[in-house]
């Protein structure tokens, strides 16, 4: 039997992406590009990987360090003078937030919030329960 698509492949090949798919194409682009970005940044510094570096925000949008690193004073100064890094973690925060919203076998969480982590092998985006009494702090 040839290796040819059958005409059930091609007519399913032309349906359109749902917006679930498009989201996620969006969100793994973006997070190709932010890691790459971020990458980039911290060789220019000095700020070495491993270990790993996590990244989260504040209530205000302000990207934050969440992980203990040798660098941690290097990686905060450089978080805090690079608004282009911050304005790309928060497009790439709203994706996947939306992108979970589409996935309605695992609703968002009030208590949860986006993660960025920066590893030896490529960034990874994911999310991270934290207490009740740090959302409220996060709140406030």
């Amino acid at each position: 039997m040839p290796l040819t698509e059958s005409p059930r492949q091609q007519a399913q090949a032309l349906q359109p992406p749902t917006l679930s798919e498009n989201l996620r194409l969006q969100a793994k682009t973006l997070l190709g590009s932010l890691g790459r970005q971020a990458r980039l940044e911290l060789l220019t510094r000095g700020i070495h990987i491993p270990p790993a570096i996590c990244l989260g925000s504040d209530q205000h949008g302000q990207v934050l360090l969440l992980s203990p690193h040798p660098q941690a004073r290097q990686i905060r100064l450089w978080l805090k003078n690079s608004h282009y890094l911050g304005e790309l973690f928060l497009e790439l925060s709203s994706l996947f937030e939306l992108l979970q919203a589409c996935n309605a076998e695992h609703p968002a969480a009030a208590n949860r919030r986006f993660c960025l982590g920066l590893t030896s092998a490529g960034p990874l985006a994911y999310f991270e329960d934290y207490p009740q009494s740090a959302a409220s702090a996060h709140a406030s």
